[in-house]
């Protein structure tokens, strides 16, 4: 259970001067060290920001990132990336997905920086009293979905055609960083996994289905890998996770209804889910009765971070009533989405993020 009734995602728009920086350090025009005390300053200017807005659950907005996932899977062990252009819309886009090298390991003993990233946030968040530093990584089921399902790999460097024996150490690479994590002070983590929405894309289906692979094949994959990285988790660590439909320069990419991937989803020990829910085609609240008397808190993603329309008091009161009459009380409100989960951001400005994250505020009281 989540002892919350608001709360953020995670990414906020980068500003422009780590922008600049990044384009400068990609063109070797400065240094790693260079990069990161521009990184630090914004990231503390922006967590005071937060704090100023009224947020008690504060991120450093993934400054430091270029994906939303791949920047944090890339910590483990075996596993790589490949840059490649694809279109999209008319337009090409330069995207990273990641495969699988060798066997999949976390070694906490070496430097991450991920981790560091995490230590330099929960220092910032501890100058404000009441105000807690929360974390969020991509899931372990992202490591399947761009091997297997994107670059259609099927012979696995170590693994060889053995998804079992890869399951079980992706599962434990992910305790042990969870447990790195909780000895560096982290106490609330979140962990995001666009995967379950993948499968329930038609398009997506028909794809995977030509490799050779069945949904529920996939999606059992994807309920046992996810349930045994929280196995051993420390008993006072929160832990939740939030998926969408994609977020991509603030466009989706997949269509569908949680309708069959609720139960599944449901049946992962987390904390709490934040799903999507900002417009039509998200569907009816019905499939999350399945959390209706449970411990897991269901957050209710109903302010769009890729829409610069505010939404009204009325309509939050409303779908919340909705929300209520299906999934009970244990229940807390937040945007859909990061408002950059790739670092070129949404398609909205800087005041209008700043409007979402008030009016976000102003309607905690809608929860009760």
């Amino acid at each position: 259970m989540l002892d919350i009734t608001f709360d953020i995602v995670g990414s906020f728009l980068r500003p422009q001067e780590i922008k600049d920086a990044r384009a400068k350090y990609n063109a070797g025009e400065i240094s790693l060290d260079e990069l990161r005390a521009v990184e630090d300053l914004a990231i503390a200017d922006l967590v005071a920001k937060e704090v100023e807005h009224g947020l008690p659950f504060v991120t450093d907005g993934e400054f430091r990132r270029r994906w939303w996932h791949l920047d944090w899977l890339k910590e483990f062990d075996g596993f790589t990336t490949q840059h490649l252009d694809i279109e999209r819309g008319g337009v090409v886009n330069h995207i990273e997905l990641g495969y699988i090298d060798g066997k999949i390991g976390y070694d906490p003993n070496r430097a991450h920086a991920e981790i560091e990233a995490y230590d330099f946030l929960r220092a910032e968040a501890a100058k404000y009293p009441g105000v807690t530093a929360k974390k969020c990584i991509s899931g372990p089921n992202m490591i399947l979905v761009d091997n297997y399902l994107q670059l259609g790999k099927k012979d696995v460097p170590f693994y060889g055609d053995d998804v079992d024996r890869l399951i079980e150490d992706i599962a434990a690479a992910y305790q042990a960083a969870i447990q790195d994590l909780y000895d560096h002070g982290c106490r609330f983590l979140q962990i995001d996994d666009t995967s379950w929405t993948y499968m329930i894309d038609e398009k997506f289906l028909g794809k995977i289905a030509a490799m050779g692979y069945d949904k529920d094949t996939v999606l059992e994959w994807f309920r046992l890998v996810s349930t045994k990285a929280l196995e051993g988790k420390p008993a006072d660590m929160t832990i939740a996770t939030h998926f969408c439909k994609g977020n991509f320069k603030g466009n989706h990419l997949f269509e569908g209804f949680y309708d069959s991937v609720a139960p599944i989803i449901a049946q992962v020990p987390y904390d709490g889910f934040y799903v999507e829910y900002d417009d039509e085609r998200s569907g009816s609240f019905d499939p999350w009765s399945v959390l209706k008397g449970s411990d897991a808190t269901f957050v209710a993603g109903l302010i769009s971070s890729k829409d610069p329309e505010m939404e009204t008091r009325e309509d939050l009161e409303r779908r919340m009533g909705e929300v209520r009459a299906i999934v009970g009380d244990n229940i807390a409100l937040s945007p859909q989405c990061g408002f950059a989960s790739v670092e070129e951001g949404n398609s909205i400005d800087e005041d209008t993020q700043w409007a979402k994250i008030d009016l976000l505020v102003a309607n905690a009281d809608l929860i009760g």
